[in-house]
């Protein structure tokens, strides 16, 4: 099975510029350390819109770094704090990377990508996603939220027996 990545912008509110974070992120703490993810709230949330431009450069450009960047992407929003609406800080998180830097910060200070994203949401919508993580497996079931590893294979299991059950039918 493969995981693919989808843009979705789960505040497009938030302006750019960004806005103070108001928000408590203690009940996400447990969880943080039991994944062993450092997990510091940012002073200040930034729009996520060139963010998920500069992923998908990456993710067409070099598919096999493309979980690198997202790692580190994260860590630049709850570690580093860092402005990723940036282009030239999208561009850096890349720089050992396999992706031209001046093709991330053209695409990002342009926009190139935003209506990719925009379809990508629309999509999602249309699956039933409100948030983040959501998942669509097997393009046939949207599981919203965070889950456990038990919870998937379950969900993986009977998927497989329901498409052996088709294909026995036909």
């Amino acid at each position: 099975m493969s995981i693919s990545w989808l843009p979705y912008e789960l505040h497009p509110e938030i302006p750019d510029g960004g806005t103070p974070n108001s928000r408590e992120f203690s009940a996400l703490q447990p969880l943080a350390e039991e994944l062993q993810v450092t997990l510091v709230p940012p002073t200040r949330f930034q729009p996520t819109r060139r963010a998920h431009q500069a992923a998908l450069v990456v993710e067409y450009a070099s598919p096999e770094e493309a979980d690198i960047y997202h790692d580190r992407i994260y860590a630049s929003i709850w570690q580093d704090q860092r402005d990723i609406e940036d282009p030239e800080v999208l561009a850096a998180l890349a720089s050992d990377l396999r992706v031209p830097s001046e093709v991330i910060e053209r695409v990002v200070a342009n926009d190139e990508l935003w209506p990719a994203v925009i379809s990508s949401m629309k999509r999602a919508h249309e699956w039933g996603a409100t948030g983040t993580p959501s998942w669509v497996i097997d393009n046939k079931l949207m599981v919203p939220g965070l889950q456990d590893d038990d919870f998937f294979d379950r969900v993986i299991q009977r998927l497989t027996l329901i498409n052996n059950s088709d294909e026995n039918t036909k």
